[in-house]
């Protein structure tokens, strides 16, 4: 019997003892739990695009992602998804409208099909510098645009950011005059703007996707291509090419786009925020990336043959494509993207 109540006395003291400790646990994860709280208050923002860690949709993100996190003292934190890591910007796009994928960096030009206006943007020569392009992304004629493509899209249009201007390169002659363009294969995106222009000064584009361009050009399979600087030093194409003419051919511009399910989970204030964020991010952007393209302009002499804007009479390859490619245009998208080159041509300076 006293065996028993000793055995007994002991349990209850080892129950006690673990009670508790239980107990005490329990309170500690309720404080985590409060902690857990506090870090469930911040709305996460997954970002994708295709650009590579050194890319100009990386570079614009990081500002944005700075810039938000101090706005909103850390209660939205952005998570950038680079290399393609969310899918091809066409995935990117489906997954922003069903809802799947938070948020994306997409080029204007992939929106075409949904609103024709977004592949004006991309028509050769529409704007005189970077300085026109920021007054047109960031002001009436760029929220007009992203409005329409809300509606269009079935998804959050935020803001344009700059990709880069495209200068074209070639491995046949160095190009000074339109003429010099006659007869060059000249490597283009699947974007009807470039084509048109293309064809209108004479050279013949070839639609190829941008990860077989360095082996076509060292074949001789294309002649010649056009991209933003950052590309023609990323991917080495001063290595098959000996001439490169800074044209600002075109302008290439991102949309920086929400699902709505993503848009939702922000508060108004924080919504307002990151709009704010965005639009500084876009006139940031713009002034690095010039930076950077002096920086890989200096850094490509000797490599390639240079011939810049100020050793061509730009005007000549302006009046070729407005007086043979606007008509094109006309005809093939309608008035309507006509009137939006229009439009942005009276917002330069030289109106």
């Amino acid at each position: 019997m006293l065996r028993r109540n000793n055995a007994l006395i002991i349990f209850l003291v080892v129950f006690t003892f673990l009670l508790n400790g239980c107990a005490n646990k329990s309170d500690g994860s309720n404080n985590d739990s409060s902690s857990g709280n506090d870090e469930k208050d911040v709305v996460e923002i997954n970002i994708g695009h295709v650009g590579a860690p050194i890319s100009p949709q990386e570079g614009a993100a990081e500002i944005f992602e700075d810039l938000l996190e101090e706005k909103t003292d850390g209660s939205v934190k952005v998570n950038v998804f680079n290399s393609g890591q969310l899918g091809d910007e066409r995935e990117i796009v489906e997954g922003i409208q069903m809802n799947t994928i938070d948020s994306g960096i997409i080029s204007a030009g992939l929106f075409s099909s949904h609103d024709p206006v977004m592949a004006a943007f991309e028509v050769p020569f529409l704007f005189d510098d970077r300085e026109h392009a920021l007054r047109v992304n960031n002001g009436e004629i760029g929220r007009d645009v992203l409005n329409n493509l809300e509606v269009e899209a079935g998804l959050r249009a935020i803001a344009i950011w700059e990709h880069g201007f495209r200068q074209i390169t070639n491995d046949i002659r160095p190009i000074k005059e339109p003429s010099d363009m006659d007869g060059l294969q000249i490597r283009s995106p699947e974007v009807q703007s470039y084509s048109v222009a293309l064809e209108a000064l004479g050279a013949t584009p070839i639609p190829m996707s941008f990860d077989e361009l360095y082996v076509a050009l060292d074949r001789g399979v294309v002649d010649g291509q056009h991209n933003p600087l950052m590309h023609v030093e990323g991917q080495n194409f001063h290595e098959v090419q000996d001439y490169l003419t800074v044209m600002d051919f075109a302008y290439t511009p991102n949309v920086l786009a929400f699902s709505e399910e993503a848009w939702e989970r922000l508060t108004d204030e924080q919504q307002e925020l990151v709009i704010e964020a965005a639009l500084e991010t876009a006139e940031i952007w713009s002034e690095r990336s010039a930076q950077q393209n002096d920086e890989i302009l200096e850094g490509l002499k000797g490599k390639m043959e240079i011939i810049n804007i100020e050793d061509i009479d730009r005007n000549e390859f302006v009046k070729i494509v407005v007086e043979e490619g606007y008509p094109q245009y006309e005809k093939e998208f309608g008035s309507q993207f006509v009137d939006f080159l229009e439009r942005v041509q009276e917002a330069s300076d030289n109106n």
